[in-house]
């Protein structure tokens, strides 16, 4: 009965020990953005890439990249606008991107802004 008990007791010590030694994933990595840039990619990835960017910017801007992932690698907030690509009304949408942080469109866009973000105590989600 007392092996019994060990060999239970062996089992999730072991799975602890194999996650605590697993890398960990993070789905929004900087790939090729420099630090201190904002950057867009025209199509998907996961993890470091070396896609060119279809933006690359230090500085506030204003124009057309298609975009389908986005990193912020700046410390501050951004506020980006955008359109859906082939939206024939050109309905534009703007999100706040924090910084050192990323995500994903779920349909192709175009990046038309990117302002700094001023903060006025407001949340950036």
């Amino acid at each position: 009965m007392r092996l019994r008990a060990l060999a239970l007791a062996a089992v999730p010590a072991a799975f602890l020990g194999v996650m605590a030694s697993a890398p960990t994933a993070s789905a929004w990595s900087s790939g090729n953005c420099p630090v201190g840039s904002f950057c867009v990619w025209p199509e998907y990835w996961y993890g470091d890439t070396d896609m060119t960017p279809s933006l690359t910017t230090e500085t506030e801007w204003t124009g057309s990249a298609p975009g389908h992932i986005f990193y912020n690698n700046t410390s501050r907030d951004v506020t980006m606008t955008y359109v859906v690509q082939g939206d024939a009304q050109g309905t534009e949408r703007t999100t706040c991107v924090n910084g050192v942080s990323g995500s994903y469109f779920t349909m192709p866009m175009y990046v038309t802004d990117l302002k700094w973000r001023e903060d006025d105590g407001t949340p950036c989600y």
